[in-house]
């Protein structure tokens, strides 16, 4: 509640971080604090555990770690590359950020290395992990599940072949995402004659990258879920050209809404990923494949219309029932508890 009360009113993210560093170590002394024997173990997340950690493991209790997010000095590096490359781009909150990341980045590889199992939701989040010299073996890739698939009549929109493409954004318009990259290629592709751009989500982005806004794009804001779901199935394709991401949720909601997903090689989603038949992978970065795809998407509507009946099956093979059995046995099979 706190935080909530803080985002309201920090202007630039500088105070909301600061609440949240705060706020997270204070809850880890506290639960710390109430360990005891009795336990079998504790599940702890990223950069919110370590005094907890630490006393779990005096007290010889097992601990499983979860990393929803790559290893941070790959992120890290990641948008050093791209404030150096577009300077447009970088804020207060950037400036921030980047002077407490080095002590940030070693409370969460000391959490990592005090761990006994590490709890992954895709490869490329393991993976990224293995060049600070961090232990990969331990970690365990469980991916997220989807929500539950929407009928396919329901996730066939009324066919108009005269309309615009609808291309929907959901979640953070940010660098991180690939935000940036969107608005070039939008520009330079005047996509805005044929496709219509709907971002729903907080906008992270400088004005003075925005404006002017290319044509066809709007941006809509944070909405309830079930209004997302409805654009999800209102849409031709989800856009989420991410430099970034351990998973991306907003892909197996797409798809559980029955909506192709255009994602890139960086998110840990594209395991999911099945090219023209659930959606698109393009690379990380890259404003022109951004442009093509949607090009793409335009000159092959029935094709992408066809993707929508496979983006309903990703959904219904791994749901959120599937990640918690499969999470039950990564954690039974490292000593958390005994067997059924």
């Amino acid at each position: 509640m706190l935080r909530l009360a803080v985002s309201r009113l920090d202007r630039d993210g500088r105070l909301l971080d600061y609440t949240w560093e705060r706020t997270e170590q204070a809850f880890d002394r506290r639960v710390a604090r109430g360990l005891h024997t009795g336990l079998s173990g504790i599940y702890a997340f990223e950069y919110s555990s370590l005094a907890t950690i630490t006393r779990a493991r005096a007290l010889g209790l097992r601990v499983a770690y979860d990393v929803p997010a790559p290893e941070p000095r790959f992120v890290q590096a990641i948008l050093d590359r791209e404030m150096e490359q577009f300077p447009e781009l970088v804020t207060p909150w950037h400036r921030w950020t980047a002077e407490r990341e080095e002590e940030r980045i070693a409370r969460r590889h000391t959490e990592f290395q005090r761990a006994h199992t590490v709890i992954a939701a895709s490869e490329f989040t393991r993976r990224s992990f293995a060049p600070a010299g961090l232990d990969i073996a331990k970690v365990r890739v469980v991916p997220y599940g989807a929500p539950p698939p929407c009928a396919l009549d329901d996730a066939l929109p009324r066919a108009d072949a005269g309309a615009p493409l609808t291309v929907i954004w959901a979640g953070t318009f940010s660098v991180r995402k690939g935000a940036h990259y969107l608005i070039e290629a939008w520009r330079a592709g005047n996509l805005g004659r044929h496709a219509r751009l709907f971002v729903f989500g907080a906008v992270e982005l400088p004005a003075r990258v925005l404006r002017p806004l290319p044509d066809g794009v709007e941006l809509r804001g944070s909405i309830p879920r079930a209004e997302l779901m409805a654009h999800y199935r209102a849409s031709d394709a989800l856009i989420f050209p991410t430099l970034c991401d351990g998973f991306g949720m907003v892909a197996t909601e797409a798809w559980s809404q029955g909506l192709p997903v255009i994602t890139t090689d960086r998110a840990g989603a594209a395991d999911l990923v099945q090219p023209q038949r659930n959606g698109l992978l393009i690379p990380a970065g890259n404003a022109a494949a951004i442009r093509e795809s949607i090009e793409w998407c335009l000159a092959h509507r029935a094709e992408l219309r066809a993707m929508r009946e496979a983006s309903l099956a990703t959904a219904a093979r791994w749901q959120w029932s599937d990640y918690r059995r499969a999470l039950a046995t990564v954690l039974r099979a490292a000593g958390f508890f005994p067997p059924p």
